[in-house]
């Protein structure tokens, strides 16, 4: 029996296999429905295959596989993934260049090597396709799973030209006459055009890979510049509350010779009420006092009084010191973002309205725990959760940046309508 009898049941079992890994599918992510119906759909392609290539024979099955393979594989693999259309056109256009390597093995055992027999073209097939999908697995997987996440459609549709190219090139193969290429040097000639697509596929992933991940970079520094700019304002503001705190306790003789001038006149019902008003003045510029560290104590103190304001419980644990290896720009920017996204959460809630803010030095470690509870999905992305708001959500990015910079952790959970953000810096004693 010919090899080309085996050929479509390889072919699409290659084929699935190898999209599978380049879109990063999983078989316990699809749904109860597609995990019964996959293997069926794939069943049947490949007993209609089968069939159809033993009755019309390999000239004719050959004008039709465009309808019974790669239609049927692109609309199950874009109900799979939903990746979008321009994408899955892509994706079965590369799938059909990966079949090219198999092609070219087999004519070169039988043109050259002249070992026609069906064994060995079984051979040659079955170790031709799991050197490829090896090679998918281990040199292309994650550069395409990235690529196929995060790539755009404009960058599809302008990288589409050339699998789109090499497509006709090899259903225009089918049918020409090669015979006049049958020595080793018209072999050559003959791999040419796969070796440069295939070419062209190793490098576009991590080429992209890495442009986006310097643009994402990018936009990071620009951010977290602008929110460390921020933080030292809010700092600067901070500090002005200390001074004016500082200045009215200097001044807090005159306002006790005042009182002591009622009480002299014996205008008692005078001194209460000038009394009242210092109380109220002092406890509106005085910070409360959370821990030993002057600006998270202020921090704490002016997030205090914002959600006081915001009918918001706001709950501080906070056990810490001056702390040397994390300046108190980064620190004000982990905090001020952290309980900044607390609040407007959970500001959008009915009942249950409150925040918990935990931060201690423990063991060289500087531990950071804020929780709040939320309403809707938060939709996690790269371990980020994403914001749907425009000029939102950077916040998150200048938190992960602070942590990797110190090379420390940072961890986004959502269980049971509770959102908490943990961070871990390790901290010089």
């Amino acid at each position: 029996m010919n090899i080309v009898t085996y050929s479509p049941v390889l072919v699409l079992l290659f084929v699935g296999a190898l999209l599978w890994i380049l879109m990063d599918v999983h078989y316990f992510d699809l749904t109860p429905m597609q995990r019964w119906l996959v293997p069926l759909a794939f069943l049947f392609l490949a007993v209609l295959n089968q069939i159809l290539r033993m009755r019309l024979g390999k000239a004719d099955y050959g004008n039709l596989i465009f309808f019974t393979m790669h239609v049927p594989y692109f609309l199950l693999f874009l109900y799979i993934t939903k990746c979008g259309i321009i994408k899955m056109t892509f994706m079965i256009f590369s799938a059909v260049i990966f079949t090219s390597p198999t092609i070219l093995v087999s004519n070169f055992v039988r043109e050259v090597l002249f070992v026609d027999s069906s064994l060995a073209l079984l051979l040659s097939n079955l170790i031709t396709y799991g050197v490829v999908l090896l090679f998918a697995q281990v040199g292309l997987r994650k550069g395409f799973n990235y690529l196929v996440k995060y790539g755009g459609n404009r960058f599809f549709v302008r990288f589409s030209f050339i699998p789109f190219l090499y497509y006709i090139y090899l259903f225009a193969v089918m049918n020409l006459d090669l015979s006049a290429l049958n020595s080793p040097k018209g072999y050559v000639v003959r791999i040419l055009p796969t070796a440069f697509v295939f070419t062209f596929y190793f490098m576009m992933p991590n080429i992209y890979k890495e442009l986006s991940e310097k643009r994402e970079l990018d936009m990071m520094t620009a951010v977290l510049a602008q929110e460390l700019n921020a933080a030292e304002a809010q700092i600067a503001r901070l500090n002005e509350t200390q001074i004016k705190t500082a200045i009215y306790q200097h001044d807090m003789r005159h306002h006790l010779a005042a009182i002591s001038g009622f009480l002299s006149a014996d205008k008692i019902h005078q001194a209460k009420e000038y009394i009242r008003k210092v109380q109220a003045e002092v406890k509106a510029i005085t910070p409360k006092r959370f821990c030993e560290n002057e600006m998270v104590n202020l921090l704490c103190s002016s997030f205090t009084d914002k959600a006081e304001r915001m009918d918001i419980r706001l709950a501080v644990e906070v056990k810490l010191p001056k702390i040397q290896s994390v300046s108190d720009t980064e620190l004000c920017v982990v905090l001020s973002n952290g309980l900044e996204n607390a609040l407007h959460a959970v500001s959008e809630l009915k009942e249950h309205k409150w925040v918990e803010l935990y931060c201690e030095v423990k063991r060289n470690k500087l531990l950071i725990e804020i929780e709040n509870p939320y309403s809707g999905e938060i939709i996690m992305q790269d371990g980020l959760p994403v914001s749907q708001k425009e000029e939102h959500g950077y916040g998150c990015y200048s938190i992960r940046a602070i942590a990797e910079r110190h090379h420390g952790l940072c961890d986004f959970e959502t269980k049971n309508d509770i959102f908490t953000l943990r961070i871990v810096l390790p901290v010089s004693e």
